[in-house]
């Protein structure tokens, strides 16, 4: 690491030895700083913000998911009628889940937290809202896919509760919990954590058994556990962002 920075030291003397002028840097300076001045004096609202946030979102994610709910209505309509098919489905939750990761852990990936947290608003604040933003689509996408299974397929709303929302919730809670790691590299983690929440999942839903003696208050207990505990691991993970990320 120190030879990597010795040679970061030495290549910037020598881009500020022959490379840069000052009269052209005082110049470029003096034209900036209007600018800047006009752009503080505008303060967006909270909406804009959010807005001018999503075109930093790579749209193929939400395509992808939309590809995952597309393949689960396929499952349903060939096979709604069979118990343990429907069960099975709801692995999906999971693989719907880590579509997520890319965005969510694309600042660390790319190092990018230096240029964001030079920019007029917080990490935190930048954080939130692509938070906001993935959520608002994501729960959008499922509440059209439960309607339409509801209407179309005459899918009960309780095995879409219990066999999709449930998987889903704690697989969010997987991924947003090791988003607060200080290690690298957290996201192929979080992705096989998934995956074995989806296995373990699987065995569970398999069994006729187990899945039968688990009464339905225990079910939407465990719902708003998970809802419960996904809503304390991003609110850690927006306080300590900053904290992590520049560790």
């Amino acid at each position: 690491m120190r030879r990597y920075q010795k040679q970061i030291k030495e290549y910037r003397k020598l881009i500020q030895k022959n490379y840069i002028r000052e009269a052209s840097l005082l110049k470029v300076i003096a034209q900036c700083e209007p600018k800047i001045a006009d752009q503080e004096d505008r303060r967006i609202s909270y909406f804009e913000f959010v807005y001018e946030q999503s075109r930093y979102i790579e749209k193929k994610w939400w395509a992808l998911q939309g590809a995952v709910l597309l393949f689960l209505w396929y499952l349903l309509k060939n096979n709604g009628m069979n118990p343990l098919m429907q069960r099975m489905t709801g692995g999906l939750a999971a693989v719907f889940a880590i579509l997520i990761i890319p965005e969510i852990w694309k600042n660390r990936r790319y190092s990018s937290v230096a240029v964001e947290k030079a920019s007029y608003y917080s990490l935190r604040q930048i954080c939130a809202a692509r938070i906001l933003l993935l959520a608002a689509v994501d729960m959008a996408m499922v509440t059209v896919f439960f309607a339409a299974a509801m209407q179309a397929l005459q899918v009960m709303a309780y095995w879409l509760t219990v066999n999709f929302l449930l998987p889903l919730l704690m697989s969010c809670c997987i991924c947003f919990r090791l988003l607060c790691s200080r290690r690298q590299g957290m996201e192929y983690t979080a992705a096989a954590m998934c995956m074995v929440w989806s296995a373990v999942w699987l065995t569970v839903m398999i069994s006729s058994e187990v899945y039968d003696r688990i009464a339905g208050p225990v079910w939407m207990g465990l719902i708003v556990l998970f809802l419960g505990y996904l809503i304390f691991c991003i609110k850690k993970s927006l306080f300590s962002s900053e904290m992590v990320w520049e560790a």
